[in-house]
């Protein structure tokens, strides 16, 4: 087991020492090129960022259009209540855009700032560096910011004219100066996102360097050079154009992350093998035991003793397989002695059975004394009436087994029908509509009795009326039998305690209930019972029964 886990980790280790000593260089680099252009990106979003916010200080901007009227009003009042309006709006737009810095309105031919968000220091837009021109807008820096108070903090900025084209004395000199927030600057040139020693440079596109985070080697304003530095390794963003972004990673660092990824990997690999001795010698203890006492189990459900419980040992996956085993052994000796009522119940039951077939020899003796004695007395309805409670007795306690065919289980039917209208003096009428090609049909026995019974009973009771008993062969191939009446109709509540047997049961004693169980038992849920009803209209019982395999019954 210690050899099967420890030489996967030693082959799998070495392929993978092989295999980063190759790609790892180019990892390492396109990781450098994804931050650097991650820089570019937000260089570029600043950027865009100073043109737009410039451009809505023009003529035909939100803020622009007060400045224009405010340079003709000759009102005191006038001139400092909108004047107002503009610095406040100023202020806003600074507010609501926080990589935005100082913002001024700049007249060329008076050499002063006429409104800003903050205080201006001497103001010299000759002395800026120019980083690139776009759109009749110039781009400077990196340089010092021109609030008063700033001495250190590096920024980017946009110059635009006010109103190009114009030839009104007022407007044409005024130029939009827009910088950028200085902490925006150190958050998109910070060299602490590589991971090691690096700078940036940037290169305008005549190829002088504008800014450098290294004056020492590189210094701002000196052409960028061709050849490679010594102490350090260059990456460059491919997509550059106008403006080129350069990052510089010494040397010694980038060969200090590629010996850091090995050394890293290597600790790694001699982790997992320590570990994998480790749980190899743990498994090894803790796995015979859970399995001797698994096989001990099972050697003595083997000779029936189901009583013996087996032992947890703390493992989940053994503990569960435990659990299991034991509860299997429950459900076994649950079985067993469920069985052994059931076999106990079958027996009693034999027994009733054999003493129930005793019984009506000689109950059929003593109707048929009954019958003679109507016939030698002339009362005929009363020795028909006797006749069809003999049929229907005899059909009750008869040994024909469970299954029945369709047409005798009519036949049963017209007897008990005949019974229950010599009860009520013919107070009801009984409908009968049934297809001949289905009387050869198997049902279980008295499937139908039952059926009349709760119309009778529950139905129409005392009242009377009339039950339509219709039996078909349906389009999916399936019986369908209907009974229903125009009785008064039965509630919920009523038709549950029905199906329940929890209400007692009249007639010959074969409820609902009954029938429900025979339906499930015979045709498993291929059988349908459905009872709807509705007072004062009747009550429907349909039955539904698959034509092929009739069930599951046998004598």
């Amino acid at each position: 087991m210690l050899i099967s886990s420890t030489i996967p980790i030693i082959l799998i280790g070495s392929l993978s020492i092989y295999s980063i000593s190759s790609i790892l260089d180019n990892k390492i680099d396109r990781g450098l090129l994804n931050h650097l252009g991650q820089v570019r990106s937000s260089l570029v979003t600043m950027l865009n960022n100073l043109d737009y916010s410039s451009q809505q200080f023009t003529i035909n901007g939100l803020i622009g259009s007060d400045l224009a009227k405010w340079l003709e009003i000759d009102d005191l009042h006038e001139s400092l209540t909108l004047g107002s309006e503009i610095q406040k709006n100023i202020n806003l737009l600074n507010f609501t855009n926080p990589t935005v810095g100082l913002t001024m309105y700049y007249d060329r031919s008076k050499g002063e700032a006429l409104m800003s968000n903050q205080l201006v220091k001497p103001f010299h837009p000759e002395e800026l560096s120019l980083l690139t021109s776009i759109d009749g807008a110039n781009y400077y820096g990196p340089h010092y910011s021109n609030y008063k108070y700033s001495d250190t903090n590096m920024v980017f900025s946009i110059i635009r004219r006010f109103d190009i084209g114009s030839s009104s004395n007022e407007t044409s000199n005024i130029d939009i100066y827009v910088e950028t927030n200085f902490k925006l600057f150190e958050r998109i040139l910070n060299s602490a996102q590589y991971g090691m020693e690096a700078f940036h440079v940037l290169i305008d596109k005549q190829g002088k360097i504008a800014y450098s985070q290294n004056s020492d080697l590189l210094p701002a304003g000196s052409v960028y050079p061709s050849e490679e530095l010594s102490q350090y390794i260059a990456f460059e963003d491919a997509d550059q154009k106008d403006l080129r972004l350069v990052v510089f990673v010494d040397r010694g660092d980038y060969s200090k992350e590629f010996v850091k990824w090995i050394w890293s990997f290597l600790l790694v690999i001699i982790l997992s093998i320590t570990v994998s001795i480790i749980l190899a010698i743990i498994i090894r203890n803790y796995v015979y035991r859970p399995l001797l006492n698994i096989k001990n189990g099972i050697s003595l459900v083997s000779v029936n003793n189901f009583s013996k419980r087996l032992q947890r040992h703390g493992l989940l996956e053994f503990d569960y397989i435990i659990d299991q085993f034991n509860n299997m052994s429950v459900k076994i000796q649950e079985l067993i002695e469920q069985l052994e009522i059931e076999e106990k119940m079958k027996r009693e039951t034999e027994v009733a059975k054999l003493m129930a077939q005793i019984n009506p020899h000689f109950l059929y003796n003593t109707l048929n004394t009954v019958q003679w004695l109507a016939r030698m007395k002339g009362q005929t309805e009363i020795d028909h009436f006797i006749a069809s409670f003999t049929k229907v007795l005899s059909y009750n306690l008869g040994k024909d087994g469970i299954m029945v065919t369709l047409r005798q289980e009519m036949e049963a039917l017209k007897d008990y029908i005949t019974l229950q209208q010599v009860r009520y003096d013919y107070q009801y009428d009984i409908q009968l509509h049934i297809e001949e090609e289905v009387m050869e049909t198997p049902v279980p026995r008295f499937l139908l009795q039952p059926l009349v019974e709760n119309s009778l009973y529950h139905g129409l009771g005392d009242v009377g009326g009339t039950i339509e008993v219709i039996i078909e062969r349906t389009d999916q191939n399936k019986l369908n039998i209907l009974v229903r009446d125009n009785g008064a109709g039965i509630d919920q509540e009523k038709i549950d305690q029905l199906l329940s047997g929890s209400i007692n049961r009249s007639g010959l004693g074969i409820g609902l209930n009954y029938v429900y169980k025979t339906v499930k038992i015979h045709y498993g849920p291929e059988g349908e019972l459905v009872i709807t009803s509705q007072k004062g209209k009747g009550t429907s019982i349909q039955v539904i029964l698959p034509m092929k395999g009739e069930g599951n019954g046998h004598d």
